[in-house]
């Protein structure tokens, strides 16, 4: 093999090392409770060596988001690839999203961290030209189908809204639904009893419905086409969030 290829490569690895070890910190001790120097002391490396990787606490925090992101891309272009009209794929990237979240909730909360003024200054440049590299990859799916939609007659914008502002519109409102019913839904009196699953096909639907893009919730049957989603795309997601968050019902409609 390639010295320069094994050396990068040797480097990959030690870094999602270091990326592995904050989240079994921030596990045990929540995100205020990560510092550079619990890291230090748990990985066989020098103080030195992990600040060549990661020039600061924020600049690994970042690092992690960015982990994050990286797999969230994946489940959404698996997602894209459903076969079903371009209604049906956008569900099955709002699915993905709550899939993320329930397997990695500090990851996926990781995101808000990221947008700080704070974050953003003490982040090396080039993890921030990956994070925002990486919006554009999560974006590109949701993007290409607004435009199929629309070349199809699925979709016809409304007055003065661009395809950027529907897919963000959509990213927005899933990123709503899914925070405030990840962690302490139970203790919210307007949160009690809602499921997640259910909501965050509760919410596409009105939204979608709302945008007037077809076929709409009363012409199509997506109870059926949700299963097909959690069985086709992402049965092993799916089962392993079932054993997650066990007594939570599946969608029926």
């Amino acid at each position: 093999m390639n010295p320069r290829l094994l050396h990068t490569e040797q480097l990959l690895a030690r870094e999602q090392e270091l990326i592995e070890t904050a989240l079994s910190i921030m596990a045990r001790d929540g995100t205020a409770g990560l510092t550079m120097d619990k890291v230090v002391a748990r990985v066989p490396y020098s103080k030195g060596t992990v600040y060549n990787h990661f020039c600061s606490r924020e600049d690994l925090l970042t690092g992690v988001c960015n982990a994050g992101m990286e797999t969230l891309a994946g489940l959404f272009a698996r997602a894209a690839a459903f076969p079903g009209s371009t209604r049906e794929r956008l569900l099955a990237i709002h699915y993905a999203y709550l899939l993320h979240a329930q397997r990695d909730p500090t990851k996926f909360m990781l995101v808000i961290s990221a947008k700080t003024a704070n974050l953003i200054e003490r982040t090396s440049e080039r993890r921030l030209a990956a994070h925002y590299e990486l919006e554009g990859r999560l974006m590109a799916p949701m993007l290409e189908l607004v435009e199929e939609a629309i070349a199809t007659g699925e979709l016809t914008p409304p007055a003065g809204m661009s395809r950027q502002q529907i897919v963000f519109t959509n990213w927005a409102g899933s990123f709503g639904v899914i925070s405030l019913l990840i962690n302490s839904k139970d203790k919210c009196r307007g949160r009690t009893g809602l499921d997640s699953q259910v909501e965050i096909f509760n919410h596409a639907h009105l939204l979608l419905d709302g945008l007037r893009w077809r076929p709409l919730s009363r012409e199509w049957d997506y109870a059926a086409t949700q299963e097909r989603i959690m069985r086709e795309v992402f049965p092993r997601e799916a089962a392993q969030v079932d054993r997650l968050t066990a007594g939570e019902r599946r969608p029926t409609g």
